[in-house]
């Protein structure tokens, strides 16, 4: 608006939003009104410059000083709510009474068998009430949130079990119930054949176990994944995904001990709905996927729908689509398979929120859909992949819809390491906008999440 001049000499500018942020793109005296050379500490909503919320530590990490690795909430079997934290010793659940005593906010649930463990960054998902995640190591961890130890336990007589249930027979093998049923009075006679089964001796709705050969490691939880259950091979990865009530890992990691070999152009799934089973031979519905047609490696995943997922790599996007329940139940379109192209070069820069996605590539920060692709970096774009340039660790990122129940804002949240202290820049989606500030010793090791305190 022009700027209006009153009879005694005042005059006062008036700009009008909704402001586009930051734009390093044009000189100061040519760009419009609605954009800045810099905005710091600020967020731009409806057509006005608030202050952003603040950014303070809420709850503390534990005695063992490791940094914390992720925080989630996720419900168990028996509509439990558990907020859960990974650090390289193992995990820990937060304590109902965390406010009386912030140092002593974690209980353990369980520590890693080797330490220390593995540490970020890590991949997490909650499927079917368990909550699994893995370090880019030869394991892929689970905990139910009822187990206080994570170890299958022995077959239990005349008892109800559900659909991945897990216990040790008398032969020191893995038994998983794959279809849910009752026991009987008596043991069953065990099949010793790997994916062989065992009808229970229930005489009505016996349960059916299918045989998964030996354990993985657990201690207080387990490992979940054996991908060879001949000859005890199991596997993790660095990313984790859901996909037609599949469990995914994509660019795994797989071995025996902890100890393992890094596929990064491998994808592997589970059964339909049976996440404890890995290995084909146990089950015909797992499988797994080399992409040695491309040149390049998988950088990360995101779903858009409960049919189609995009697989991304450093160079190139593939498709991922649901076609049918059998040995072969996705179809994979490669977007591009060039050497170079739009992919994603920051793994931990996707994030997904809805029926939309963002990630970070070589030229610049996209939006994705169903509909298609969009560069969102804008005006900014130069300063941001300037920044990313000069990170000191690896940038993380977060969509995250509101701050507060009564403070919606979907906004994508970039976070970027430099030394000691975390620089972030943040996208509103509402207005097309990026502001940016800086977080003094604050150093960020997982994701953003919102969870459950109380």
């Amino acid at each position: 608006m022009p700027i209006q001049v009153k009879e005694n000499g005042y005059f006062e500018a008036v700009y009008d939003g909704p402001f586009k942020g930051v734009n390093v793109e044009q000189p100061e005296n040519l760009m419009a009104d609605v954009y800045s050379p810099s905005l710091q500490n600020v967020i731009l909503k409806n057509a006005e410059i608030r202050t952003r919320p603040r950014i303070s530590v809420g709850i503390l990490g534990n005695q063992d000083k490791f940094p914390l690795n992720v925080i989630d909430t996720f419900m168990d079997g028996n509509n439990v709510y558990h907020t859960v934290m990974v650090n390289r010793r193992g995990l820990f659940q937060l304590s109902p009474a965390f406010k009386r005593n912030l140092k002593k906010a974690w209980n353990p649930v369980g520590t890693f068998p080797v330490q220390p463990g593995p540490d970020i960054p890590v991949a997490h998902q909650t499927f079917l009430n368990k909550f699994y995640w893995t370090n880019g190591s030869n394991n892929l961890w689970v905990w139910d949130g009822i187990s206080s130890v994570g170890s299958p336990v022995p077959w239990v007589k005349s008892q109800r079990v559900f659909l991945n249930f897990r216990i040790i027979d008398t032969n020191g093998n893995v038994q998983i119930v794959t279809q849910a049923g009752f026991t009987g009075a008596a043991h069953p006679v065990w099949n010793v054949t790997i994916g062989g089964t065992t009808t229970d001796t229930a005489s009505n709705q016996a349960a059916i176990w299918t045989n998964n050969g030996k354990p993985a490691p657990a201690s207080g939880f387990y490992g979940t994944a054996v991908i060879d259950a001949t000859n005890a091979i199991t596997a993790g990865s660095f990313y984790l995904g859901v996909l037609a009530s599949r469990l995914l890992m994509l660019s795994t990691i797989e071995g025996t001990g902890q100890t393992g070999q890094a596929f990064n152009q491998r994808l592997r799934w589970c059964p339909s709905g049976i996440p404890s089973i890995w290995d084909p031979n146990v089950n015909i519905g797992a499988g797994y996927i080399d992409f040695l047609e491309v040149p390049d490696i998988i950088s990360g995943y995101l779903a858009i729908g409960d049919k189609t997922g995009f697989v991304f790599r450093t160079n190139g996007i593939t498709e991922m689509t649901a076609t049918s329940d059998g040995i072969l139940p996705f179809d994979f379109n490669h977007l591009w398979a060039s050497d170079n192209g739009i992919g994603n070069v920051l793994p931990f820069s996707i994030s997904g929120y809805g029926p939309i996605g963002m990630f970070v590539s070589d030229d610049d920060v996209y939006n994705i859909s169903i509909g298609g692709f969009k560069n969102v970096g804008g005006a900014a774009r130069d300063a941001i992949m300037n920044d990313i340039g000069h990170a000191t660790s690896t940038p993380l990122s977060m969509l995250v819809p509101k701050f507060s129940n009564t403070y919606s804002y979907l906004v994508y949240l970039l976070a970027l390491p430099f030394g000691t202290d975390t620089k972030f820049w943040m996208y509103s989606l509402e207005d097309n906008s990026w502001v940016n500030w800086v977080k003094k010793n604050t150093t960020v090791t997982g994701r953003a999440n919102l969870v459950a305190t109380s």
